[in-house]
């Protein structure tokens, strides 16, 4: 069974845009992304939903992942959740 993201109007921030994008790639959805961050899956829907930050471990594991950093919690989302960004802009 494939477990779905709940997902607002507009991403939160650019984190929450990628790790929505890397989940609708898998085929275990929210589950098989909590699994591969060894992470409970509510805590992959909550950093989507924008109500917590991962501390230095899971966001090492999202990094080496997904590249996603630090620095793209605090910054808007260049797009909607699943607009392609250029590449000039995905940094």
């Amino acid at each position: 069974m494939r477990s779905k993201l709940s997902l607002g109007t507009r991403p939160p921030h650019e984190a929450a845009r990628r790790i929505a994008q890397w989940v609708m790639t898998l085929p275990g959805g929210v589950q098989e992304a909590a699994d591969a961050l060894n992470m409970p899956a509510d805590w992959v829907q909550r950093m989507v939903a924008d109500e917590m930050v991962p501390g230095l471990d899971d966001g090492l594991r999202l990094h080496k992942l997904i590249g996603v950093t630090a620095r793209m919690f605090r910054v808007p989302a260049r797009g909607g959740w699943f607009d392609r960004v250029p590449f000039a802009q995905a940094g």
